[in-house]
Order: structure tokens, then C-alpha cells, then sequence
């Protein structure tokens, strides 16, 4: 087991998310917060001492976090909301952890999410 020199945090829909969700796909089959809760994206970040530090880092990286959460549930960019900061606090909560440990012994592989 190892410690990660990163710090985790997982972005949580809110109910907010979840009407607009509900709204954009009318086919969209019928999810409850919790459903949509129960398997969010986890974010590896640098190692930070205070969670207000996370929040502002997110603050600053919100549009390209925003994107990717959006695009995972529809790539109509049509259908998705104003991307602003505002709305982003409203769409999503941050659950902050600070230890994060490898329980694998082979490395960490980086792969890239989006291809510019």
C-alpha cells in the first residue's frame, strides 16, 4: 500500500444537475439523486493543506471540468447550459479526501481524456 501525493476529490451532482439532465434527454431512463450519486468522477489533484484551496482550484479549471461532466451525459454542446461559474456551484458539490492510498504496487499510468 502507498501513499498518493495527490489530493482526491469527487464531484457530486446536485439536484439541479439532475433536472436539467431530465430535461435535455426526454429518453433519459428515470434516475433518482442518489443513482446519479452513487458513481461520480474522482479527481486527482496536488496535494493541498486547507479544502478552500480545492475549491479555488476548481474555481480557476471550472469550464474544462464543466465540459467533460456535460459531455459524458450528452456531446450536444447545443443542449448544455451557459458554462459559468455560478451555475457550475449550483450543478455540482466537492467532497474533499486527503489521504489517498494505492493498495496496486505497479505504477500509475497517465492517459489522456481528451485529445487537443
Amino acid at each position: 500500500m502507498y501513499l498518493v501525493d495527490r489530493t482526491a476529490a469527487v464531484l457530486k451532482p446536485t439536484e439541479t444537475f439532475l433536472q436539467w439532465l431530465q430535461k435535455t434527454d426526454e429518453e433519459m431512463p428515470e434516475l433518482t439523486l442518489s443513482q446519479l450519486r452513487a458513481n461520480c468522477t474522482v479527481f486527482l489533484l496536488p496535494l493541498f493543506d486547507e479544502p478552500e484551496e480545492v475549491v479555488a482550484y476548481f474555481n480557476e479549471r471550472f469550464e474544462e471540468i464543466f465540459e467533460a461532466e456535460l459531455s459524458s451525459w450528452t456531446i450536444d454542446d447545443h443542449a448544455w447550459p451557459e458554462l459559468n461559474l455560478d451555475l457550475f456551484w449550483q450543478f455540482f458539490e466537492l467532497e474533499v479526501h486527503d489521504t489517498v492510498l494505492d493498495l496496486e504496487e505497479s505504477d500509475l499510468e497517465n492517459m489522456p481524456v481528451f485529445e487537443a
